[in-house]
């Protein structure tokens, strides 16, 4: 009994004394990765993209190339799509056998996370920007391949995408593959768009599932105007109950003030003078001998006529007096 005891206690101080080893949730496959992809052009009305075995091997030689020169110290953007010997997705394409013709291309996306980041992150968060979403949801994608690399728990993720353009997603060849039945899917969340207040100012809250991407769909705006109202990086993360703002409030222009200005005075009109003729010198100078012969005749006829009068009266006096004379005397009696 004693020995069992000892034995217990000792395999307990081993356990504990020894170190412990990291443990890692499994990360998902490049099939994972391509299924949750083709979910998403689903959803946006556009063809499956096909498999192909060329592509797969060349973005499966981008992560490991990744993730064994950068460990978890991940790379710069640019850094991240170049490859072994400075080449480029076109190069590794091409290189793993794709057959590339004439107005093809082969774009790329890459991203790098810790193995806990869910692979609906990767696609609707670290690549949700417009230029990320037009690799997964060209109309004229033909091909993919997916490449997925995972060391200390850090977790590269390569998506290659054949376009052929102006093909409308029609085949452009390879080495066809299938998706296997384990494969699964990211669920995208609809947006609901939120009321603008009185002052015009729109403020979205971020539900479970939705991503710049859908954000600025449903809002009709361009995913970098998103980022930049919120001062958000090119591949920020936005989480549940996260408030982005759509639209700033609106800035009321100050109204013009109205200023009267008084009427000018009615000007009353001034009749139109008709021009009398004026008399000249000479006719004034007759004019005057005239009035001066008139006065001139009156006099005469006044002095006349006072010594007619003057001379009547005299000659009274005189036979007056001369008849007084002629009477006889009263005698006295």
């Amino acid at each position: 009994m004693k020995k069992i005891r000892f034995l217990l206690l000792l395999a307990v101080f081993c356990s504990l004394a020894l170190p412990k080893a990291k443990v890692y949730s499994a990360a998902p496959s490049p099939y994972d990765l391509i299924a949750a992809v083709n979910n998403l052009r689903a959803g946006l009305g556009l063809s499956p993209l096909e498999i192909d075995g060329s592509l797969m091997a060349a973005a499966q030689n981008q992560s490991d190339y990744l993730g064994s020169n950068y460990g978890t110290n991940s790379p710069t953007w640019d850094q991240g799509h170049i490859g072994a010997g400075g080449t480029y997705a076109r190069d590794r394409a091409v290189a793993a056998g794709y057959p590339l013709a004439a107005g093809m291309n082969v774009v790329e996306n890459w991203a790098g996370g810790n193995n806990s980041t869910p692979l609906s992150d990767i696609i609707y968060s670290y690549w949700s920007d417009s230029t990320h979403m037009n690799t997964m949801t060209t109309a004229d994608g033909v091909a993919v391949g997916a490449g997925i690399t995972e060391g200390d728990g850090y977790v590269y993720y390569i998506l290659d995408v054949a376009v052929k353009y102006g093909s409308g997603g029609s085949s452009g060849g390879g080495v066809p593959s299938t998706i296997p039945t384990t494969a699964v899917t990211a669920q995208v969340a609809l947006v609901q768009v939120a009321t603008p207040n009185a002052d015009g100012k729109i403020i979205h809250t971020v539900k479970l599932g939705q991503a710049l991407w859908s954000i600025s769909a449903a809002y009709d705006i361009p995913v970098d105007q998103l980022i930049a109202m919120n001062g958000l990086s090119k591949n920020a993360v936005i989480f549940e109950g996260q408030e982005l703002l759509i639209q700033a409030a609106y800035t009321p222009t100050p109204s013009p003030t109205a200023t009267l200005t008084p009427r000018p005075p009615t000007r009353t009109p001034i009749p139109q003078q008709t021009a009398q003729p004026v008399a000249t010198v000479q006719e004034q100078g007759k004019g005057n001998g005239d009035a001066k012969s008139i006065l001139n005749m009156d006099r005469k006829t006044m002095g006349l006529a006072l010594i007619l009068i003057c001379g009547i009266g005299l000659a009274l006096m005189i036979i007056g007096t001369a008849s007084k004379d002629k009477k006889p005397p009263k005698q006295d009696l």
